[in-house]
């Protein structure tokens, strides 16, 4: 007779270990407070070490981004394995591909319960037709094995509705997306504070720092604003790029360089001091083609940060055109440089566009709420003795 599970236990999965640690590591620090076992499954990693120092298991086990039938098949294998070891009564994954590898390991290990959260559908406007059906396809078929579903964003809840994406039990559930508040809180910066930063980073004292964080590859929009910067180089500023690179990178510095803006723009790669760089940060850009519900849109205005973002899923539900920040269409760099110009030659709009965007944070952005909602599916999916093998003898 093996002995039952002393506590709940849920395992999260996510394709890449910088989603686990700073997208999830808040909630679930909150989970292990309730009295929950938590765990993590990624691609090989730094945070894999990092999450074990805070305690957390980790399992790395190599998730292909991209679709590829024989390192899916082996991922999935491994997967497999994993959970008939560990018995978790919840495997939760996240972001596409994840999703649909551990949820297919998932079923196939027998897990009592199986939630998926939607960081954004793979799908979007002006995808090619055929590529696009086939993703619509995956997540119908993916939502057939899942228990339940949550997302980020409304508009996925909406979209799901409409074309017949839908779990076992229930519908697509919203719960937002949100930041610690008291980690991303600009008041706990002083003057000095905010000097040593720029001082490490060797940047000037007067010069506004436009920042951008994300995954540098084409999708994220990269390349469009340092075209829009380009169109601002008469005015003085720096700019932060900041994340680790996915194959786009030698690109971006070729178009840098052939701009003569190498001085200008700091390539920092994947950083964990994230809300040290938004300290010092004067205007946010985040011109992705494709999001969920961005965190860094979150945390730049957590940060009192005037954003420019495109008028996409996810960032329109962040940014409010006109007392946030600016939204512009999916590679307009020539808009996108005229409300950079707008907000480096005004600090009073960016300071009241920043307080604005603070408060909105606060009012329906807030991290503790998000882990509430999720905590409360788990409790709801747990109560029940059959769901769960915490409540039984293996």
């Amino acid at each position: 007779m093996v002995k039952k599970h002393s506590a709940p236990r849920v395992i999260h999965v996510t394709t890449i270990g910088i989603t686990s640690y700073r997208a999830l590591l808040a909630q679930c620090r909150y989970f292990r407070q309730k009295g929950v076992e938590v765990g993590f499954v990624f691609s090989p990693s730094p945070e894999g070490e990092m999450l074990r120092q805070l305690g957390f298991p980790v399992e790395e086990i190599y998730i292909d981004r991209k679709i590829n039938i024989w390192s899916d098949s082996r991922s999935i294998y491994k997967l497999l394995r994993y959970f008939r070891t560990v018995r978790p009564d919840i495997v939760h994954t996240h972001t596409s591909k994840a999703g649909v590898v551990g949820r297919v390991a998932a079923r196939l290990a027998g897990v009592p319960n199986i939630i998926h959260t939607v960081h954004g559908f793979p799908f979007h406007p002006g995808m090619p037709k055929l590529k696009r059906w086939v993703y619509e396809q995956i997540e119908r078929r993916m939502a057939g094995i899942t228990d339940f579903m949550l997302s980020q964003s409304e508009e996925d809840v909406v979209n799901a509705s409409n074309m017949g994406i839908k779990p076992r039990k229930g519908d697509l559930l919203h719960i937002g997306n949100g930041v610690d508040l008291a980690e991303f809180d600009p008041d706990e910066y002083s003057s000095g504070r905010r000097f040593r930063v720029r001082e490490r980073l060797a940047i000037g004292e007067k010069e506004p720092v436009i920042t951008m964080i994300g995954r540098i590859n084409q999708e994220k929009g990269y390349h469009d604003l340092v075209d829009a910067l380009q169109t601002v180089r008469d005015i003085p500023w720096q700019a932060l790029f900041i994340g680790p690179d996915e194959g786009f990178l030698s690109i971006l510095t070729q178009q840098i360089n052939s701009c003569e803006l190498q001085d200008r723009i700091g390539i920092l790669g994947p950083r964990s001091d994230i809300a040290d760089l938004l300290a010092v940060t004067d205007i946010y850009v985040l011109p992705s083609y494709r999001e969920g519900l961005p965190r860094s849109l979150i945390e730049a205005q957590a940060m009192a940060l005037p954003c420019v973002a495109t008028n996409i899923r996810g960032c329109r539900e962040v940014v409010e055109e006109g007392v946030t920040g600016f939204l512009i269409t999916p590679g307009d760099s020539e808009t996108m440089g005229g409300v950079l110009r707008k907000l480096l030659l005004d600090p009073g709009l960016r300071l009241r566009m920043g307080q604005e965007g603070r408060k909105r944070v606060r009012r329906y952005f807030d991290e503790a709420e998000v882990s509430r909602k999720v905590m409360s599916v788990y409790e709801e999916v747990l109560k029940y003795e059959k769901n769960s093998y915490y409540h039984k003898q293996l």
